[in-house]
């Protein structure tokens, strides 16, 4: 919260206002690593081959389309592990990167037990969104900045001048703070009741203008 006065006379109060919202994620964007190591290229691939049929069968299973995988890229190389900082050879590596687009979190908790538990698998990106986001994060806009004019107002109040008109307003980029910190002047009254939250959090800076009582 800033406030100052300018050179030519001018006078106003420039303030701060944030608000953090919670909303249910119902989308998903993942990018998934599959790998497959075996002492030859030709059973390292067919390995691989078999890791994604297997795969598609279970996003099958959980009731996504198959259109939700793609295979963004294939390679085989050779496979090492170190031993007593030593290089040991392996065999051969066949891995491929899917892209994977779920409009639907319904068997979202089953897909990461399958993941988490098949050491084939390793999940190199993932983003959760919200269709509803766009809006909340309109209204969050608004909300923020009430917040910023309502400092503005206690600000004026005390340096006994009135509170003029909106001179200009940002909206700041900000990341999102840890799970334990809010940084916010507005409470979320449904926090904590989505099964899958995602944040959204928005910052204003506001200039207002200042004028004797």
């Amino acid at each position: 919260m800033i406030a100052c006065t300018a050179l030519a006379g001018e006078r106003f109060v420039i303030t701060i206002g944030t608000v953090q919202r919670e909303i249910p994620a119902d989308r998903l964007a993942m990018t998934l690593e599959v790998t497959a190591t075996e002492k030859t290229i030709e059973a390292s691939v067919t390995s691989l081959d078999h890791l994604l049929e297997t795969f598609g069968a279970q996003i099958a299973t959980l009731n996504y389309p198959a259109t939700a995988v793609n295979v963004k890229e294939r390679k085989t190389q050779k496979a090492w592990e170190w031993n007593d900082q030593k290089k040991v050879p392996l065999g051969f590596s066949s891995s491929a990167m899917l892209s994977l687009n779920l409009l639907s979190l319904t068997n979202y908790g089953k897909l990461l037990t399958y993941i988490g538990t098949h050491e084939e698998y390793e999940i190199r990106w993932m983003r959760m969104s919200g269709s509803a986001e766009g809006l909340a994060r309109k209204n969050a806009i608004a909300e923020a900045l009430q917040a910023a004019r309502i400092k503005a107002s206690l600000l004026a109040k005390e340096g006994g001048a009135k509170l003029g008109k909106l001179l200009e307003v940002t909206e700041e980029e900000v990341e999102l703070p840890e799970a334990t910190f809010r940084a916010r002047n507005v409470g979320d009254p449904h926090e904590g009741t989505a099964a899958y939250p995602i944040e959204v959090l928005v910052r204003v800076r506001a200039k207002f203008e200042l004028s004797g009582k």
